[in-house]
């Protein structure tokens, strides 16, 4: 087992491109370190495609091809703003250039589940009346949010879904800028994770129009007609309130 501390050390954060492209679905980048154990390896490189997990966003998987190798990304990790690839190869990694390619429909099923998510906070937020807390939320198979509270009847889960999807049907806009913190800190005063956000001086925010703007880090549609249609599918009890399931269609 790799440590990702020392692995890291001395390398240059990674210049993340999904944080301004989640649409680019290939890449040319530069292998920077290699850690090849038998048939698998660690890999730094000086840009990146794949977004690692996070935020309740699985990692992207895919490849990453040299001129000699193809290593099949199985997970990608944020190591101090280093993004370390981990996959299996079976041939000898050269340093160098190298072409990443990311799951395309992996990837826009996440950027599809990620924006109704956000979309959810505001139909909560409709359907109550008042300001929701977000507690933690899951992206991969069987997604939901976690939301502090009471969990909203059956008759009203009908009624969000239906809130959802007639977003969903007039194809809003979403919008992502990244800005000075203390700029977003104002912007994003009533967001409902502001708890959550990392201690860093600039922020992400995602808004939909019309909507809260919300500091996230993830991969998301530019518009809610990407979404298709939401499916509320159930509630569960949590520690901190209840989760609330659901599916892109």
């Amino acid at each position: 087992m790799v440590d990702l501390a020392k692995f890291v050390q001395g390398i240059p954060p990674t210049i993340c491109v999904y944080l301004e492209d989640s649409y680019s679905q290939s890449l040319d980048a530069n292998v920077l370190r290699v850690v090849q154990e038998k048939n698998s390896a660690y890999l730094a490189l000086d840009r990146t495609l794949f977004h690692p997990r996070s935020g309740g966003q699985p990692s992207d998987v895919g490849t990453i091809e040299g001129s000699s190798f193809r290593v099949d990304v199985k997970r990608a990790m944020n190591q101090s703003g280093i993004i370390v690839h981990f996959g299996k190869v079976e041939s000898k990694l050269d340093m160098g250039p190298a072409i990443c390619r990311i799951d395309w429909p992996n990837r826009f099923l996440m950027m599809r589940r990620h924006t109704a998510a956000h979309l959810l906070d505001h139909c909560l937020a409709t359907l109550t009346g008042s300001r929701v807390e977000t507690t933690d939320s899951w992206l991969g198979d069987d997604p939901y949010v976690g939301y502090g509270g009471q969990a909203p009847s059956d008759l009203d889960l009908n009624r969000l879904q239906e809130i959802g999807n007639s977003y969903i049907q007039q194809g809003l806009n979403v919008e992502i800028k990244t800005m000075d913190r203390l700029d977003a800190e104002r912007l994003i005063a009533d967001a409902p994770n502001l708890a959550r956000l990392p201690k860093t001086e600039k922020l992400r925010i995602v808004t939909i129009q019309g909507q809260l703007p919300i500091p996230c880090g993830g991969t998301h549609v530019r518009s809610l007609k990407e979404i298709r249609s939401l499916e509320i599918r159930r509630t569960e009890p949590a520690e901190a309130g209840f989760r609330l399931h659901f599916e892109v269609k």
